[in-house]
């Protein structure tokens, strides 16, 4: 049995991969979901309790980020903002959770290093 980190696992797309994986495999997922517009926690509903946790958080958050990679074998990265018409209003969360968390969470995976420390 494999653990996974599934960020933006609350996503149209991410809640249906995790649905897919528990349906078929015997792995434990945990989803990180800043559970903005475009997470919805009902989307998780009926997850069987023994092999899926939520954890309510943000990609850009490198503690709780690398604590989550560090209890996985494996993350597969959903987590974004999609509705690009809301960033001509706001480029910020874009820039944020796209860029900067992608950038996050492969600092805490290990596969880029960053010699000032977190962003």
């Amino acid at each position: 049995m494999q653990k996974l980190l599934v960020t933006g696992g609350a996503g149209f797309i991410g809640s249906n991969f995790v649905h897919y994986v528990l349906e078929n495999t015997d792995h434990h997922v945990t989803v990180l979901d800043k559970l903005t517009y475009a997470g919805n926690v009902e989307s998780l509903a009926g997850l069987p309790a023994d092999r899926f946790t939520l954890v309510q958080g943000d990609i850009c958050d490198a503690a709780v980020v690398e604590r989550l990679v560090a209890g996985s074998d494996v993350v597969v990265h959903y987590a974004a903002e999609s509705h690009n018409d809301n960033s001509l209003h706001d480029p910020r969360p874009f820039l944020d959770t796209n860029i900067i968390g992608t950038y996050t969470g492969l600092l805490c995976a290990g596969l880029c290093k960053f010699a000032g420390g977190w962003v």
